[in-house]
């Protein structure tokens, strides 16, 4: 090669070493929601390509599909990373094959194939010997790659870790949610399950809890981006139910319960904080994934839309009131408010659970609470039937008998 191309070829393998500790750096190390240009387009790419292609099947399948989608990106991002330091150093390598390089003559293969070879095996720290560097510069990139493939390989573990520990906090967060909204969307059950005798009891407290859980989930999904497009099978473990239901929650609070009645009612703080802060973490998860342009978009006609949220009002004021729980005096008034609410998150929450694979019924249980019933975690609990011997009547009584007698 001439002294041009050798020029040439060196500046690429060194802007690519550049390009790639960046995006190293932005993705791992500074972790922040503007993460490297590599792992989002490659996040982005294959998570709109797996989100179109699934599209058209059912809930069930959907979902199985698009859970497999988050833990490959991890490891496909590494790989890539480690192709790309293998590639920015052989080019460095590839003028200096012949000159600073003392080759086993019985090593085949022309001068690339000798160059990614070398880079391979030291960035991999196998070193097997069979090609040494003899020029001090060489020596110096050798021992530079040697010590990015140390960083890379320590950078991997702590990142899976830190990526794996955050989706565990998410589970354990979603899971509370599951069960005060009685296994499904029921926020008027939210509410209920904290009434008693005529008293809220720890409702405010709960509220303020889930505040600081909303809070951590979006410091995790800012700090580790790749954790939006972890697809969980079930979709009360998803973020747009546990925002749903603060959101609903307080919406509920604000219109349908009666504040001369209940202190935990309208503008009680932690009621005010906790809706304030579910709509900041809506909003930040809107603009990290760049949905800003469609967040506002409708998704149905507004008669849809008012009898939707009508039935919603009147399957809420109706439940709270069977609770004994007194309501405002004024409904239509109340209504207006609730889907004055409404009109402040809806839009946005709707295009944030569409681009997490997400159906809007399925994530609210707005038309119907069935809708948002996971049927997943229904069908791995063995119900207690006659086809189950240990839970039969028959089983029973004779276990009942056997106790008798002793």
């Amino acid at each position: 090669m001439t002294s041009a191309t050798n020029i040439l070829v060196t500046a690429a393998g060194l802007g690519l070493l550049v390009f790639t500790f960046y995006d190293i750096y932005k993705t791992i190390l500074r972790a922040t929601k503007r993460q490297g240009l590599l792992s989002e387009f490659l996040n982005r790419s294959l998570w709109r390509i797996a989100t179109s292609m699934t599209h058209s099947l059912n809930r069930r399948w959907r979902h199985r599909v698009l859970t497999s989608v988050g833990p490959l990106l991890m490891p496909l991002l590494i790989a890539i990373i480690v192709s790309m330091l293998i590639t920015g150093f052989a080019l460095v390598y590839l003028p200096r094959i012949e000159t600073d390089f003392n080759i086993n003559e019985r090593a085949g293969g022309g001068a690339i194939m000798q160059a990614f070879y070398f880079s391979g095996v030291t960035l991999l720290t196998i070193g097997y010997g069979d090609m040494v560097p003899v020029s001090g510069a060489m020596r110096l990139a050798a021992m530079i790659e040697a010590a990015c493939g140390l960083g890379i390989i320590s950078l991997s573990i702590t990142y899976l870790l830190s990526v794996y520990g955050a989706l565990e906090r998410k589970r354990a967060v979603a899971l509370t949610f599951y069960h005060q909204a009685r296994q499904g969307a029921d926020v008027s059950g939210f509410i209920t399950n904290h009434f008693a005798r005529g008293h809220f009891y720890s409702l405010t407290e709960t509220l303020r809890q889930s505040t600081r859980d909303l809070d951590e989930l979006l410091e995790s999904h800012l700090e580790h981006s790749v954790i939006h497009y972890f697809h969980p099978l079930e979709v009360y473990k998803g973020l747009p139910r546990a925002l749903f239901i603060v959101l609903e929650t307080t919406a509920v609070l604000n219109a349908h319960v009666s504040e001369k009645e209940y202190v935990e009612a309208g503008d009680h703080p932690d009621v005010l904080i906790a809706s304030d802060s579910a709509r900041h973490v809506l909003a930040e998860l809107v603009t990290t994934l760049k949905l800003g342009e469609r967040a506002g978009n409708p998704f149905e006609t507004e008669a849809e839309t008012r009898q939707r949220r009508r039935n919603s009002f009147n399957r809420a004021w109706q439940r709270l009131q069977n609770a004994q729980i007194k309501t405002r005096s004024d409904v239509q008034r109340a209504f207006d408010e609730y889907s004055a609410d409404r009109d402040s998150w809806e839009k946005q929450l709707f295009h944030l659970a569409d681009f997490l694979g997400y159906d809007w019924d399925e994530v609210t249980g707005d038309r119907s609470l069935d809708d948002a019933t996971d049927n997943e975690v229904a069908e791995r609990h063995e119900p207690l039937t006659a086809d189950n011997p240990e839970a039969s009547p028959a089983a029973e009584a004779e276990a009942r008998e056997q106790i008798e007698t002793s």
